[in-house]
């Protein structure tokens, strides 16, 4: 199930790349695999997929999340698992 999509971003800087099918940037549980944070499909990607684990339903929930990450997300978190836990932390209603 989608929750957010690209018409739904807030911030237009995004690169947007191809991946394969499978590619586990975009696809999975958020693991040990790098993110990338001005990557637009990889931001949707652990967008929705966080928002489904956390039952969370609403577009402006996925918009919080996406500020955090654009303008705030520390450069040493790098992986899809550490923006996740930072997430977790940081994301307040």
């Amino acid at each position: 199930m989608i929750l957010f999509s690209k018409r739904n971003l807030h911030y237009t800087d995004y690169k947007w790349n191809a991946y394969l099918y499978n590619d586990p940037r975009v696809t999975g549980k958020p693991d040990d695999t790098v993110f990338t944070k001005d990557e637009g499909n990889e931001v949707i990607y652990l967008i929705n997929k966080l928002m489904l684990m956390w039952d969370y339903r609403f577009a402006n929930t996925g918009n919080k999340m996406e500020k955090l990450i654009h303008d705030k997300l520390p450069a040493e978190i790098t992986r899809q698992d550490e923006v996740q836990e930072w997430l977790k932390v940081n994301l307040k209603f």
